[in-house]
């Protein structure tokens, strides 16, 4: 660790990050301007498309495998946009189960109908949530296994209790509800 840069040292920059961020310093090239400490410290704006760069320890094998992830994504993303979209998408996650969120997303899963009166069980409980099942798409995957995909919106506490209902069933083999949020919050 640099020792002039402490653990939870946070410096403030204006719309740049370093060319190369695999050993970046706070006196690092900002978008080909060289830059004192006392000068990136001094980039402090009031708008809310300021960067703040701060420093995190994790295992070089982890940081490299995170690298060759994002190098995979081949969106031009780098390390910094895909931290980003990870704490993005925590806080969108956090959200989801509050009682006001409004989410949209999908419920999969996949059961075997013949389990015991498991059929008439997930037909009571969808009725029971009509407000929240936008839409229903149901595979026949085998003699036994099916495999259901519920579109569903409506407020985020509502739908996880439809997702805990279904999903708790005896005979349902898997299944995972996936959501986003509707707000303007995701604009981060």
């Amino acid at each position: 660790m640099d020792a002039a840069r402490p653990e939870g040292h946070t410096e403030r920059f204006s719309n740049a990050e370093p060319a190369d961020h695999t050993r970046a310093s706070a006196c690092d090239d900002f978008a080909g301007q060289a830059c004192s400490s006392e000068q990136a410290g001094a980039a402090v704006h009031a708008s809310s498309a300021d960067l703040v760069r701060f420093s995190v320890a994790v295992p070089e094998d982890l940081l490299t495998a995170f690298d060759k992830q994002t190098a995979r994504r081949g969106t031009g993303a780098n390390r910094s946009e895909a931290i980003r979209d990870l704490m993005r998408a925590a806080l969108v996650k956090d959200e989801l189960r509050t009682p006001t969120a409004q989410v949209i997303g999908s419920l999969t899963m996949i059961y075997d109908h013949h389990t015991g009166d498991l059929t008439r069980q997930l037909d009571e409980i969808q009725h029971d949530y009509t407000a929240e099942i936008v839409s229903t798409m149901h595979v026949h995957l085998d003699h036994h296994n099916c495999l259901e995909i519920l579109a569903v919106r409506g407020q985020g506490a509502r739908v996880y209790e439809l997702a805990d209902k279904l999903l708790g069933l005896r005979g349902v083999h898997h299944g995972e509800l996936t959501c986003a949020a509707t707000g303007a919050s995701l604009e981060r």
